[in-house]
């Protein structure tokens, strides 16, 4: 099955998705350094047009809107530059899968019956009557209406969606 990614509205990309053990940081490189280093090992291993992330003065990155998850292959390939991020830059940007379960329990309290559990990843496989709303369209304010009864298990306020093409 196809899927498709999309966020709402922007999101930091799943390469904090990676597992987090490993060598340290040196003392005299940067998270900003480390991150340009991982995104270049990315582009070597299967993801050549990855966008440059900004970063903020926490050390924490953010990727521009639609791009891509690293594929399992990537991850591996670069999963010692990504752990010698510091920890609290790791957490950051990996999902907080319990967090995400009780914002889409709260979704289906609030009217949105369908609203699905999200995968490993901390994507939502939306239903095909929901994904093609999530900005626009009849389902909008009802989506809308839900977020924001929901917000407090969703800090971000981003949300990750995947829909299947049918």
């Amino acid at each position: 099955m196809n899927m498709k990614i999309f966020v709402i509205p922007l999101t930091a990309i799943s390469i904090g998705a990676l597992a987090a053990c490993g060598p340290s940081q040196t003392q005299s490189e940067t998270p900003t350094q480390i991150w340009h280093e991982l995104v270049a090992c990315a582009r070597a291993h299967g993801m050549p047009n990855l966008p440059d992330p900004t970063i903020d003065s926490h050390g924490r990155a953010s990727f521009p809107q639609g791009a891509p998850t690293p594929a399992p292959a990537t991850r591996q390939a670069c999963q010692s530059i990504y752990n010698r991020l510091p920890a609290a830059v790791r957490d950051s940007a990996a999902p907080d899968i319990a967090m995400e379960i009780e914002f889409a329990q709260c979704m289906r309290a609030h009217g949105l019956t369908d609203w699905p559990d999200p995968d490993a990843d901390g994507n939502y496989p939306l239903p095909l009557d929901l994904a093609p709303a999530m900005k626009s369209g009849p389902q909008w304010d009802r989506i809308k209406t839900a977020w924001d009864a929901c917000r407090a298990f969703n800090p971000s306020g981003h949300i990750s969606a995947s829909q299947p093409h049918g």
